[in-house]
């Protein structure tokens, strides 16, 4: 492991302990035992050591989710499993969301090129896992998989990290981006894949629909 490696693997955990607002350069340089100019020296600035630090954090969880469906026969079996293992992960969601608000407010520019990496990576990720999808016969061939990898990454962009975006009570955005997921891979597929699709879902209990978590808020309401 580099000296540079090293820093931006402690300044990640920092981060998730913290907060990033609360990362200042000297309690870093501090706590690893070297100087601030030698952090400067390394990283130029501020902004490009939280950037650093923040993509080695989406390494991290990347390869998690990569070790979690290794033991899967297909790609198919890998979209569907790894859109699981990610809206299952709620405890992630609060950290996400005060992480990403204070990007935005003190690092606006971190937070942009943050955001462009993640864009990038998930459009070649995808493209990739769909591609292997179309070659093992689960997806229609008349497909466009860059075309496709490109509109969900935009859809599912605007959801996951657009304030503005108002959902029906009741449901995260986890939950969300797990249906959109879903009838995405549902309607690129073939009979084949779709009958894995349905597979799969069977294991697993079936999500509420939207009027059936009104009908439980309703008689909640009228029980209180």
């Amino acid at each position: 492991m580099t000296q540079q490696e090293k820093i931006v693997g402690h300044v990640s955990e920092m981060i998730l302990s913290l907060g990033v607002k609360s990362v200042r350069m000297d309690d870093v340089a501090n706590s690893l035992g070297m100087s601030k100019r030698t952090l400067y020296e390394l990283f130029g600035d501020k902004e490009e050591l939280l950037t650093q630090s923040i993509i080695h954090m989406m390494e991290r969880r990347c390869k998690s989710i990569s070790e979690q469906v290794g033991d899967c026969d297909n790609m198919l079996e890998v979209l569907m499993k790894g859109i699981k293992i990610f809206t299952n992960s709620g405890q992630m969601s609060d950290m996400e969301k005060r992480l990403t608000a204070n990007l935005k407010k003190f690092y606006p520019a971190v937070y942009e090129k943050v955001q462009r990496t993640h864009s990038e990576w998930g459009v070649r990720g995808l493209q990739y896992a769909l591609d292997r999808c179309l070659a093992e016969g689960y997806l229609d061939p008349t497909v466009d998989v860059e075309l496709m990898a490109r509109l969900f990454f935009a859809s599912t962009g605007v959801l996951m990290s657009g304030d503005d975006v108002v959902l029906p009570e009741g449901i995260s955005r986890k939950e969300a981006f797990g249906a959109m997921v879903v009838n995405f891979l549902r309607g690129l597929s073939t009979v084949k894949g779709l009958q894995l699709i349905d597979e799969m879902l069977a294991r697993e209990p079936r999500p509420k629909t939207l009027s059936e978590r009104r009908a439980e808020m309703e008689k909640l309401k009228e029980n209180n």
